[in-house]
C-alpha cells in the first residue's frame, strides 16, 4: 500500500504536498494539481505503488470572468508580475481539517501565482473536481458583487499566502451527555489565515450551505477581523538605511509564508454562552519573523438561516507582545516555510523557522504564548544550521549546506506526548529533531524517510550515467498518523538540465516514523472508531434513541418526520433492542395513536413481547387516519412489513435497502449514499431536497447531521457505491 510511486510532474512551489486527515494526496504541479484517494484495501489488499491509489489530475488555472476579474496593468507601487502576466500556476495548497465539505471531508485549498486562492471538491456523482469558492471575494469592497479593482483596492484583494487554522471546536456536549455531538463540537468552525499584497494578516471563516442549489457557490467565505503589519519593522541590516534600494526593498515587501498555531482557551471568559480563545499566527514578513495574537469568541446564534453553522464568530487581530524581543532573531533571514511544534497536553509550545542554511526555534509556554503574563522575553531561542544535520555514509563533507528548508512536517505521538519535526532541503538534506533533544543539546537525527532520497538520487544517477552528480530535491513533507510523505525530484548537479514535459517525473516515498512495531500498511486508511461521538451500548440504539426523544419534545413535527418516528420505533422491536428503548417506544406510540387517531395497537403490544416482527398493514389501515405512518412499494402498492432493520421487501417481493440512521424503505433510485468502508447505504439528505425542491423536516435535518459518519464503522460517505 505505501510503495513508492513515480508520478509524471515536477513540483511548482516549495511545501508541494499536502495530506488530508481522510488519507488524501495533493501534489502541487504548475498549473495542475495531482490528487491522489487511497483505495479500499478491502477490494484489492495487494494493490502497491500507483495500483493502491486512484490518481486525478486537475487543471486549476482556468478561471471565468466572474471568478476573476480582468486586471489591467497597473502603476509601478500596485503591479504584480504574478498578477498580471504570470500562467497561474500553483504556488501553495492545503486541504483543510476534515468537517468542512460535503460527507464531512476536506476541502482543497488552491493558491496559483494570480494571487487567487480558490477552494476545490468534488461535485456530482462522477465526483468531478470543482472550483467551489473564491477567497478573493471576501476581501472585496462589495463581497457580494466582486468587480474589477485597482490600486491599493486590488493589492487588498491579492492573497500572497494562506493556511488552514487548526479546526475550532467548542467544548463538550451543549445539551447534555447523551445528546449527539453538534458539528462545531466535533468537526469545529473552520477558519483559515491569509496575507494580502497590501500586507494585512486577514482572518476568515468558511462555512458550506448545506443542501444548497447546484447553480450558486456552495460555500461561503467571510472576512472577521485584518491586522496591518508596520513596514518600519522591516530590517535589511547589509543596506544602508539612507539608501534608496532599502527604501524600495522595504515598499515590497510581502508577507511570504504565514502558519497559525494551537487554539488555547482563555480562563478569563465568563460570558454566558461564549468561548473565547487565542492563537498566535507566525508571519514571514519580508525576511523576518513577525508575530500576530489572534483572539476569538464564539456566541450561539440566535437566528437560523439553515447553514452548517450555529455560533457566531468575533475575532480581533493584533500586534503579538513577543515581537518586542524580536532583536534576538532579527539577524536571521527567514527563507522558508514555517512549522508550530506542539501537542495538546505538552507545557511548550515551540514555533520552527527556515532561515538561511538552516532553521531556528522559538519555545515558550502557553502563557507566553497567549501574550497574557506581561513577560515578552521569557522563551528559548536556538538556531540550528544545516551543518549540524545527519549526512549519509557517501556524503561529501561540504555538502550544499547553503540550500533553504523546503519542506516541514510535523508527527504527534499521542502515546508518549512528542512533537517530532520533520525537515527537508533543496539539495536533500533530511533531518528529524524535538524541542526536548534541542533544549538537551542533541543535534538532529536522520530519518526513516531518508532512505527513499538517497535511493532515488542514486538511482536516477544510474539511469542517466551522471557518475554521482546527482542530487534528489525534497518538495514537500506531509504527514498521516505515523507515516510521513516525501515528495523527491533528482536532478543533475554539473549540467544545466532541460527536460520536456513528458519526461517530467517526481517520486512520492512513504516512510513509518512511530514507534508502533506491529503497524500494517493495510490497516492505515481504516476509520478510526469514535465512541465519544457514539455513546451508548448499539450505535443502532443511539440512532433510535436520538430520533424517539425528537419526539419526547413536543408532537408538532410534519407527517415526514412522524414516519422517521414511527420506522424509528419499529426498529427498536424488530431489532431487539434494549428494554429501556423498546420501553421508550412503546410510549411514542401510545402518543402517536392518541395524536393521530391511528391503530398501533399492533406495534405497542410488541414493545413488550412477541415476535420480533411487524405484520403487513391491509389497504384498509393505510385509509384510516395515520395510515401515512405505514410503508407501501412504489412499483406495485403492496404493503411493505417490517421484518429487518436492514432490508425492506413487499408482500410481493420487491426488496429494498433500509435507510442506515432513518430506517426508511430507499425506493427512489439515485437518492442514496454509501459508507466508503462497509458500504451501507443511506439516504442523502441533499440530493432529497433538490429533487423534492423542499427543505427537510426538523427531525429528519437534525438526525443527519447528528450522524453524519457511517454509524457501523465509523467511516466517511461517498456518492457511489464502489471500491474506493
Amino acid at each position: 500500500m505505501l510503495s513508492p510511486i513515480q508520478l509524471p510532474l515536477q513540483p511548482s512551489c516549495f511545501e508541494a504536498l499536502s495530506w488530508s486527515p481522510d488519507g488524501e494526496i495533493a501534489v502541487a504541479a504548475g498549473e495542475h494539481v495531482h490528487v491522489l484517494i487511497p483505495k479500499n484495501v478491502v477490494a484489492d489488499p495487494g494493490a502497491q505503488g500507483k495500483d493502491a491509489w486512484e490518481i486525478t489530475r486537475i487543471r486549476v488555472n482556468n478561471f471565468t470572468n466572474a471568478e476573476w476579474a480582468s486586471i489591467y496593468p497597473q502603476n509601478r507601487d500596485d503591479f504584480s508580475l504574478g498578477a498580471e502576466q504570470s500562467m497561474s500556476t500553483v504556488i501553495g495548497l492545503a486541504w483543510s481539517p476534515e468537517g468542512l465539505a460535503r460527507f464531512r471531508r476536506s476541502v482543497l485549498a488552491v493558491l496559483t501565482s494570480n494571487l487567487i486562492l480558490s477552494l476545490w471538491e468534488p461535485v456530482g456523482p462522477q465526483a468531478i473536481w470543482t472550483r467551489v469558492a473564491i477567497a478573493n471575494h471576501a476581501l472585496h469592497p462589495d463581497p457580494s458583487a466582486p468587480g474589477q479593482l485597482t490600486g491599493g483596492q486590488l493589492r487588498k484583494a491579492n492573497i500572497r499566502s494562506f493556511q488552514w487554522c487548526p479546526p475550532l471546536k467548542i467544548p463538550g456536549r451543549p445539551d447534555g451527555s447523551n445528546s449527539a455531538w453538534q458539528p462545531e463540537s466535533r468537526w469545529g468552525v473552520h477558519l483559515i489565515s491569509v496575507a494580502n499584497d497590501a500586507n494585512e494578516v486577514i482572518l476568515l471563516k468558511v462555512c458550506r450551505f448545506v443542501c444548497s442549489p447546484p447553480s450558486t457557490w456552495s460555500y461561503r467565505v467571510e472576512k472577521l477581523a485584518s491586522h496591518q503589519l508596520n513596514a518600519e519593522t522591516v530590517r535589511f541590516s547589509k543596506i544602508s538605511s539612507e539608501s534608496m534600494l532599502r527604501k524600495a526593498l522595504e515598499l515590497k515587501a510581502r508577507v511570504l509564508s504565514v502558519s497559525t498555531g494551537p487554539w488555547l482557551a482563555c480562563p478569563q471568559s465568563t460570558e454566558d454562552n461564549a468561548h473565547s480563545v487565542t492563537a498566535a499566527l507566525a508571519t514571514a514578513y519580508g525576511q523576518q519573523l513577525r508575530l500576530v495574537k489572534m483572539a476569538v469568541v464564539l456566541r450561539s446564534s440566535t437566528d437560523d438561516q439553515g447553514d452548517a453553522l450555529k455560533y457566531q464568530v468575533s475575532a480581533e487581530l493584533s500586534d503579538h507582545p513577543i515581537n518586542q524581543s524580536s532583536s534576538r532573531w532579527a539577524h536571521c533571514q527567514v527563507h522558508s516555510p514555517l512549522k508550530w511544534i506542539y501537542t495538546e497536553k505538552a507545557s511548550t509550545i515551540g514555533l520552527a523557522v527556515g532561515t538561511i542554511a538552516g532553521f531556528m526555534t522559538i519555545s515558550m509556554t502557553p502563557s507566553n504564548y497567549m501574550g497574557s503574563d506581561g513577560k515578552t522575553d521569557v522563551f528559548d531561542f536556538r538556531k540550528i544550521p544545516s551543518s549540524s544535520f545527519p549526512a549519509a555514509v557517501d556524503d561529501e563533507p561540504s555538502r550544499r549546506y547553503w540550500d533553504p528548508i523546503t519542506a516541514m512536517s510535523t508527527l504527534v505521538d499521542e502515546q508518549t506526548n512528542t512533537c517530532t519535526l520533520h525537515l527537508g532541503s533543496g539539495s536533500g538534506l533530511c533531518a528529524t529533531t524535538t524541542l526536548e533533544h534541542l533544549k538537551a543539546g542533541v543535534s538532529p537525527g536522520l530519518p526513516r524517510w531518508s532512505k527513499h532520497v538517497d535511493n532515488f538520487r542514486e538511482q536516477f544517477g544510474l539511469d542517466h550515467d551522471l557518475g554521482g552528480n546527482t542530487v534528489s530535491r525534497i518538495g514537500g513533507l506531509a504527514s498521516y498518523r505515523d507515516v510521513i510523505a516525501v515528495l523527491i525530484t533528482p536532478n543533475p548537479t554539473d549540467e544545466i538540465q532541460y527536460i520536456v514535459t513528458s519526461d517530467e517525473k517526481s517520486f512520492l516515498g512513504f516512510a513509518f516514523e512511530g514507534v508502533d512495531q506491529n503497524f500494517n500498511a493495510n490497516s492505515l486508511f481504516t476509520p478510526r472508531s469514535n465512541e465519544e461521538t457514539q455513546p451508548g451500548a448499539s450505535k443502532r440504539e443511539k440512532a433510535v434513541e436520538f430520533l424517539i426523544s425528537q419526539y419526547e419534545k413536543g408532537d408538532d413535527i410534519n407527517e415526514m418526520d412522524q414516519r422517521l418516528i414511527y420506522a424509528a420505533a419499529c426498529c427498536s422491536i424488530v431489532d431487539e433492542q434494549s428494554e429501556s428503548i423498546r420501553t421508550r417506544a412503546r410510549k411514542v406510540l401510545e402518543r402517536l395513536a392518541i395524536h393521530l387517531d391511528a391503530d398501533l395497537s399492533e406495534e405497542i403490544s410488541k414493545c413488550e413481547a412477541g415476535p420480533p416482527q411487524i405484520c403487513a398493514k391491509t389497504s384498509d389501515q393505510f385509509a384510516r387516519p395515520g395510515g401515512h405512518l405505514f410503508e407501501k412499494c412504489d412499483i406495485c402498492d403492496a404493503s411493505i412489513p417490517w421484518e429487518s432493520p436492514d432490508e425492506a421487501q413487499c408482500e410481493n417481493g420487491h426488496l429494498f435497502a433500509r435507510c442506515g440512521i432513518t430506517f426508511q424503505a430507499m425506493q427512489q433510485p439515485g437518492l442514496s449514499k454509501y459508507c466508503s468502508g462497509c458500504q451501507t447505504e443511506y439516504i442523502d439528505e441533499e440530493l432529497l431536497v433538490r429533487v423534492h425542491d423542499e427543505p427537510l423536516g426538523p427531525v429528519l435535518a437534525k438526525v443527519t447531521q447528528a450522524f453524519d459518519t457511517c454509524l457501523h464503522c465509523n467511516a466517511k460517505f461517498k456518492c457511489k457505491f464502489k471500491s474506493q
